[in-house]
C-alpha cells in the first residue's frame, strides 16, 4: 500500500478540535483522516452552534468582509489612477512644497491638523475649502489625499464631472455596475471632489451627487470640497437643473458635514 511505503505519512484518525466556548466537538470538513505533514493551518472544523461561538464568526466574517472589501476598493482605485482619472502630478504634491504665504498659512495649519486627526482616526466632518483659481486649492487637498494615502487611508479624488463619467461608462461596460461604483464613493475613507461647481451640471449627476453625499453621511464618512464659489454662488451654479429642492438639499447637506476655510490673496489678506 501507498501509506505502508511512504513511512514520512503517518496517518492520524480522528483528529479532535473542541469549541473554546462550551467544549463540545467539532467535526471535520473535507477529511476523514489526515496526515502528519498537513499543515495545520489547512485544516477546518464546523462552527459550533452555541451563541458564544455564533457571536464569534458573526464578527469574524464581518472583519473579513471589510477586509476583501478595501481590497476590492483599492484595486477599482488603483485603476482610475492608471487610466488618468486622477492626474499623476497631483501624486507629487504635498504640504512641504506648498507655498505657503500670509494669506493662507491659517487655511494651511488647519489642513494639517486635520489631515493628522483622520490619520488616526478618520473623522467625521469634512472641509470646504474656497478661494479664487491659482491660490492653490487643488494642490491643497492633493496634500491631504497623499499624506493620508501614505497612512494606508483609501482616498479617491477628482473633479465631479470625471467622477460621474466613470458611472455613466457601467452603461457600456458589464465588467462594472453603478450600484458598486455608488457604493465606492460612499464608503472609501475620504473622498475629494476639487473644483465643484465650475461646470454646469444636469439633474442625473445631481441626484447621484445628493446619494454619495447622504450616504457618506450616514456612514460617518467624510467628504472634502474645493471650489472658487461661496454657499450662495454655488446653489445659483446648481439651480440650472431647474430642481431647487435638491440643490438646496446638497449645498446645504454639505455646508453641515464641513468646516469651512479659505485661501486668500495676500492683497486680499493686507486689506482685510
Amino acid at each position: 500500500m501507498v501509506l505502508e511505503s511512504t513511512k514520512c505519512n503517518e496517518v492520524i484518525h480522528n483528529q479532535l478540535k473542541k469549541c473554546e466556548f462550551c467544549g463540545r466537538e467539532l467535526i471535520l470538513i473535507g477529511f476523514d483522516y489526515l496526515y502528519a505533514n498537513i499543515s495545520y493551518d489547512c485544516i477546518q472544523y464546523e462552527r459550533c452552534t452555541c451563541n458564544e461561538a455564533q457571536e464569534y464568526w458573526k464578527e469574524k466574517d464581518k472583519q473579513e468582509y471589510e477586509i476583501e472589501k478595501r481590497k476590492h476598493f483599492r484595486n477599482i482605485i488603483n485603476k482610475i489612477y492608471k487610466e488618468n482619472y486622477v492626474e499623476r502630478k497631483f501624486q507629487n504634491l504635498n504640504f512641504e512644497n506648498f507655498n505657503t504665504n500670509s494669506g493662507n498659512e491659517i487655511a494651511v495649519k488647519v489642513a494639517k491638523d486635520y489631515t493628522n486627526k483622520c490619520a488616526t482616526v478618520m473623522q467625521k466632518k469634512g472641509l470646504i475649502i474656497t478661494g479664487e483659481s491659482g491660490l492653490g486649492k487643488t494642490h491643497l487637498v492633493a496634500s491631504i489625499a497623499n499624506k493620508l494615502i501614505e497612512k494606508d487611508k483609501i482616498v479617491l479624488m477628482g473633479r465631479l464631472p470625471t467622477l460621474l463619467d466613470m458611472i455613466k461608462e457601467t452603461f457600456r461596460d458589464n465588467t462594472k455596475s453603478e450600484n458598486e461604483l455608488i457604493e465606492l464613493y460612499s464608503n472609501v475613507d475620504m473622498m475629494i471632489i476639487d473644483d465643484l461647481g465650475t461646470e454646469k451640471i444636469s439633474q442625473w449627476a445631481l441626484e447621484k451627487l445628493y446619494t454619495i453625499i447622504q450616504n457618506r453621511n450616514e456612514n460617518g464618512l467624510p467628504i472634502i470640497i474645493t471650489t472658487r464659489f461661496n454657499k450662495e454662488g454655488l446653489i445659483e451654479r446648481f439651480s440650472q437643473s431647474q430642481d431647487e429642492q435638491l440643490v438646496d438639499a446638497i449645498i446645504s447637506k454639505l455646508y453641515q458635514m464641513c468646516y469651512g476655510i479659505t485661501l486668500k490673496n495676500v492683497k486680499e489678506k493686507e486689506l482685510v
